[in-house]
């Protein structure tokens, strides 16, 4: 486990040779927080700087019953919630933007965020963080932490 001096020391991970000036596209996870927010907006700067593409990303945890899924009107519901979430986020945060789009998919969210990652073939994942640390990082795991160490690629972490 790392110390929670390490793991600030190396909130960003590049895992390519590709600066931040260099990336074309980008892939923001939100959760819909105050902290996700400030996530939309620094990425919402750095696509006016460069035109770059954005693809925006709640991943929807599915309710489990037993060992079955339940695909119940309320996951529905819930999904329905954050497309339109993403939607007003969308017309936020990049007004008249052709190259920015949002998806919302059903997963576990380190996993999930890393593949969609891998499939949209993004230059970086723009990623915020709650800034958890001792018990409640234990306790509910860092999703941050997580997409950082098995990210396709660079991975900038934002707080508040």
């Amino acid at each position: 486990m790392l110390a929670a001096g390490a793991l600030h020391g190396n909130l960003t991970r590049m895992n390519s040779a590709l600066p931040p000036g260099s990336w074309k596209k980008v892939l923001v996870p939100t959760d819909f927080s105050d902290c996700a927010r400030v996530a939309l907006e620094t990425t919402a700067a750095w696509h006016r700087d460069t035109g770059g593409a954005v693809v925006l990303l709640h991943v929807c945890e599915p309710g489990y019953e037993g060992l079955r899924v339940q695909t119940s009107g309320l996951h529905q519901q819930m999904e329905q919630a954050a497309r339109d979430e993403l939607a007003q986020a969308q017309r936020v945060h990049f007004p008249q933007a052709e190259n920015v789009r949002a998806l919302v998919v059903p997963g576990r969210p380190a996993e999930t965020i890393c593949r969609v990652a891998a499939e949209e073939d993004v230059d970086a994942i723009v990623i915020p963080t709650h800034g958890h640390s001792g018990l409640a990082r234990a306790l509910l795991g860092s999703v941050a932490e997580k997409v950082v160490r098995h990210a396709p690629c660079s991975v900038l972490i934002v707080r508040e």
